[in-house]
């Protein structure tokens, strides 16, 4: 709701912005503009907010000498950070108990291998 006042030298409007970010739930539309991979996060917090860099490891060397680390950092409230905290461990425990879940298991001290407990499962029954 918007109300607009005039007087002889001014102008004021007061806007309800409440109703100005107002929406359905089926308007609600992701778009993820970018995206990258990371391997490593530094996690910091403030007595405001906290933020977490998500880091590409191990970096470029440089013509400089020096190992440059691509990286994004997003800040988040207490609260947001919270919520993520409580659905990654819900997510991961999921994959887990279904055996999805990556791991390592060295077998072989030369080649290491990755696998999933499913597609263990898989190979046990084919012996």
């Amino acid at each position: 709701m918007t109300k607009n006042t005039k007087t002889a030298d001014t102008e004021s409007m007061t806007i309800d912005v409440g109703e100005m970010y107002k929406y359905k739930k089926e308007d609600l539309m992701t778009d993820i503009s970018s995206s990258a991979y990371s391997n490593l996060a530094y996690v910091q917090a403030t007595h405001r907010d906290l933020y977490i860099d998500f880091l590409e490891m191990p970096g470029i060397k440089r013509e400089d000498g020096k190992m440059h680390i691509k990286g994004t950092r997003i800040y988040m409230s207490h609260s947001a950070a919270q919520k993520l905290s409580k659905a990654l461990d819900g997510i991961l425990k999921t994959v887990h108990s279904d055996g999805g879940m990556e791991f390592y298991t060295p077998e072989d001290k030369t080649e290491p291998k990755i696998s999933t407990k499913v597609q263990q499962a898989t190979t046990r029954n084919k012996l």
